[in-house]
């Protein structure tokens, strides 16, 4: 029989009288435990969890050991492989600080997708959990609280704005990737046209943005989801009264209700953009102290599979730099699923993209199969064959149908990060094309950065979570696709390798040692090889451990010196120690040596100083835009200088540019990434001009963006020698136009007389329209020189340049000027005939 509880247990003994009995003092017994135990791995040991936890994993062991002899330390990265168990290991943490009396403890997840999964992991483990701010248990340190990241960021936060209204003792970030977005949206104004946030600030900055540049100012006021234009810091300083005026009036507003609060103190360091119909204003950094109970908390710990570039950590949520810099990993390169990693076209270039979908939609018979697409008009490519298309409004309930089943072929749009696939939800992942960004400052720094290596950075970490999604334990295993000439082409430059994890960087080592074995073969060849891990092969599945196991480990994280630089130098200017801030911005341009990146931050370094010398920020916006020609215009505006031919000749100067190719096979992916850009669509037009750009270049023209330089002139400018020029206008997004407008036609008119001026009439001109029509409406004027690249001929260039670049791969003649003279000749790519090839007159068929 048992009486009482705990400290008071009747036990029966068979030699005393039956009416007699003999209790434990449990308090005794208890004696030795009185501290609660602080050490994460002995506090799982004493948790009444599930059965399914024995014990902790190798790797979690390894990441609670090192956290538990840094955990005094107010910001650690833990980084562990997706599927190795980061929620037991931040629930642990977050236990061991209250139980060494640092509380309250806060667990945030990106979504409320991930709240009920961690309050699900969190009850088997026995550890106390509550989505409830207000429960006693979690005020007082003996409960969890487990909220998604918009309760703690935003403007009407339960944490407190500008002051502390609920202390956090320990948080965890967990998906800290996932987050970083959102915490920059809930410190961002935002609102679209015919608000009168928009409208009266399009008002204000009208002559600012057309002395920038007219053509750009039209296409803002024509809503082109293409431009984005950002107004000039010197004029968003000289007339902040009026700007915090009408914010201030409209802070009740559904554009202000969420971040005004966040702002109002650092509207004059925060940059304005318009573009799309819509007007972004956000600051260089996060100023995260504005959630005080965030920013003043004893111990902040990030979690995250996949983080390319910690300095976001910084920029972001204010991390030391000093510990972010030395992530907690699992020793060795930590244990993860099985994937097989292929770029189909590295294997084979020929292969066209239309047959990988057929052989992608015919595995999707007996089994799941997951495309990541970067945006709607992507995903118009796999509408057919698709069995369900997800975005943010039904992701929930699709991802459900995938775990509970076969669907066939699910398409996910821009969904990189937040789904767990596991199993057969997903065995085969394609990532279609590279990632893509939407926010206004987001678009303005891929612009301003295109082509540098912090621009890869950020797009091989988009890549590396999406590769995430359909492995998440270590017993998993999916065959992973990277389709597309462009994400070919950046996944084979050589410094992207060293930007991904250790354990994926092994995976896709090792599919580049499949792929030189595949090279050149066909696709029934490829599936054979998928089937491998499709099926776990016993040879295939040894090869991938053996790879994972043998990778060498990364041991420190990635911290961009500057950002840190520029952060202090953002915290000081919102004090107004201007000397500061500018001495800070300063260092950082002195330490830099690439080129388009030093112009970037001298921009910011003008800025800073913009706000105590307008004359010497103008000098500093001089020079920087001497390093990056993307950048803001200094009011004297800048100079131009005319643009010549390769004094080396055609020939010459294309084997120049080919020196980069350390092989064929090189050329040919780069000559693929740049195709995709080439082609009709509204989206992506200002890739276009990139890269018509480039393919003068390529070509061995002289080639330049003069609208893009110096907000003047024509969108590409090509001299092909002998004072010859192409005067290039790109419509490549007017595919829903019926005729050439008038507006388009003006644009090219206005280019021939910026020529004209600036060359004089010794050199010839030949007015490009790139166009989908050849046919002009009944107002427009066209000059009478226009040619028009159109369809059909758009298709004649590329098949050209296509075939020339395949003669020269397989040849190796890319590296000799008489060999590359022949063929351009051959291809009528030659400056004498590639007018003809690829121009139509006015009105033609």
């Amino acid at each position: 029989m048992l009486y009482g509880w705990l400290n008071d247990i009747i036990v029966f003994n068979p030699f005393l009288p039956s009416d007699c009995h003999m209790s434990l003092d449990f308090g005794k017994l208890n004696a030795g435990a009185g501290a609660k135990q602080t050490d994460p791995r002995k506090i799982f040991t004493t948790l009444k969890r599930d059965a399914r936890f024995k014990r902790p994993l190798d790797e979690q062991a390894d990441v609670l050991d090192a956290w538990y002899a840094r955990r005094k330390a107010k910001d650690l990265t833990l980084k562990m492989n997706t599927g190795g168990g980061k929620t037991v290991v931040g629930l642990l943490c977050l236990q061991s600080a209250l139980n060494e009396n640092v509380k309250p403890a806060v667990y945030i997840t990106p979504d409320n997708f991930l709240v009920n999964q961690v309050i699900q992991e969190a009850k088997a483990l026995g550890i106390s959990t509550t989505e409830d701010e207000k429960n006693p248990d979690f005020l007082a340190g003996r409960a969890i609280l487990v909220a998604n990241v918009w309760k703690l960021f935003n403007a009407r936060s339960v944490f407190g704005v500008g002051q502390n209204k609920i202390p956090i003792g320990c948080v965890v970030v967990d998906d800290a990737h996932a987050c970083l977005g959102v915490v920059h949206d809930q410190f961002s104004i935002k609102a679209g046209a015919g608000t009168p946030v928009y409208d009266e600030l399009l008002k204000l900055f009208d002559s600012d943005l057309d002395h920038q540049s007219p053509t750009g100012l039209l296409d803002v006021k024509a809503k082109d989801p293409n431009i984005v234009m950002v107004v000039p810091y010197w004029a968003w300083q000289s007339r902040q009264k009026e700007v915090i005026a009408l914010l201030h009036t409209q802070r009740a507003s559904a554009e202000l209700e969420w971040s005004w609060p966040l702002l109002s103190e650092c509207i004059p360091l925060c940059t304005c953009l318009f573009g799309g119909g819509k007007v972004e204003i956000s600051p260089h950094f996060i100023p995260v102290d504005r959630i005080p109970s965030f920013a003043n908390a004893q111990r902040r710990i990030y979690m995250t599979a996949t983080l390319a570039d910690d300095s976001i950590l910084v920029s972001h949520f204010g991390a030391e730099a000093s510990e972010v810099i030395k992530p907690i990993r699992p020793k060795g390169g930590g244990d993860i699923g099985d994937r097989m990693i292929l770029a189909p076209q590295e294997i084979n270039p020929d292969f066209k993209i239309e047959d990988i979908r057929e052989l992608v939609s015919a595995i999707a018979k007996d089994l799941n199969v997951v495309v990541i697409v970067p945006s709607k008009e992507r995903a118009k490519f796999w509408k057919d064959v698709a069995n369900q298309t997800l975005d943010k409004d039904n992701i929930q309930a699709g991802v459900q149908r995938l775990k509970d089943g076969i669907v066939g072929l699910t398409v996910l749009i821009n969904k990189y990060d937040g789904i767990d696939l596991p199993g057969e939800a997903c065995e085969l992942l394609v990532i279609d094309g590279l990632p893509e960004v939407y926010g206004l400052s987001e678009r303005l720094e891929m612009l301003l950065l295109d082509g540098t290596k912090r621009q890869l950075v950020r797009q091989v970490q988009r890549i590396e979570q999406g590769m995430g999604r359909g492995v998440r334990s270590s017993d998993d295993h999916c065959v992973v696709l990277l389709l597309g000439g462009r994400l070919t082409q950046r996944l084979h430059q050589p410094e992207a390798d060293a930007m991904f994890s250790s354990a994926t960087r092994a995976q896709i080592n090792l599919g580049k040692d499949v792929a030189e074995q595949l090279r050149g073969q066909s696709l029934e060849k490829l599936e054979e090889i998928m089937d491998l891990c499709l099926e776990q092969n016993d040879n295939w599945v040894q090869a991938g451990r053996n790879a994972v196991v043998n990778a060498p480990p990364i041991e420190d994280g990635h911290i961009d010196a500057n950002q840190v630089l520029l952060r202090e130098a953002f915290d000081a200017a919102r004090v107004a120690r201007y000397d500061v801030a500018t001495h800070k911005a300063q260092a950082a341009v002195n330490a830099t040596t690439e080129c388009q990146i030093r112009g970037y931050l001298k921009q910011q370094l003008a800025e800073y100083t913009n706000f105590t010398d307008p004359a010497q920020a103008q000098e500093l916006q001089l020079a920087a835009v001497s390093d990056n020609q993307r950048l803001l215009k200094p009011l004297a505006g800048t100079t131009y200088h005319r643009l010549s031919a390769p004094p080396s000749g055609q020939a010459g100067a294309a084997v120049q540019f080919m020196t980069r190719f350390l092989e064929g096979n090189d050329l040919i992916i780069w000559v693929n990434g740049l195709l995709e850009d080439l082609l009709w669509g509204e989206e992506g037009s200002k890739r276009f001009e990139a890269a018509m750009k480039e393919l003068g270049v390529f070509l061995g023209f002289g080639s330049e963006r003069p609208e893009d330089q110096v907000g003047r002139g024509p969108d590409n400018l090509w001299a092909l020698g002998n004072s010859r020029y192409f005067v290039i206008e790109c419509k490549s997004g007017a595919v829903m136009a019926e005729r050439i407008s008038k507006h388009d036609t003006n644009q090219l008119n206005g280019s021939i007389v910026w020529f004209d001026e600036k060359y004089g009439h010794t050199c010839t001109r030949t007015p490009i329209l790139v166009h989908p029509k050849t046919i002009f409406e009944h107002a427009a004027s066209p000059h009478a020189d226009i040619r028009i690249v159109n369809g059909p001929g758009l298709n004649r260039m590329r098949e050209a340049i296509k075939a020339y670049s395949v003669s020269l791969a397989t040849t190796g003649g890319y590296t000799d000027a008489k060999a590359v003279e022949k063929q351009l000749k051959y291809h009528k790519l030659s400056a004498e005939e590639i007018e003809a090839l690829c121009t139509v007159a006015q009105g033609a068929k």
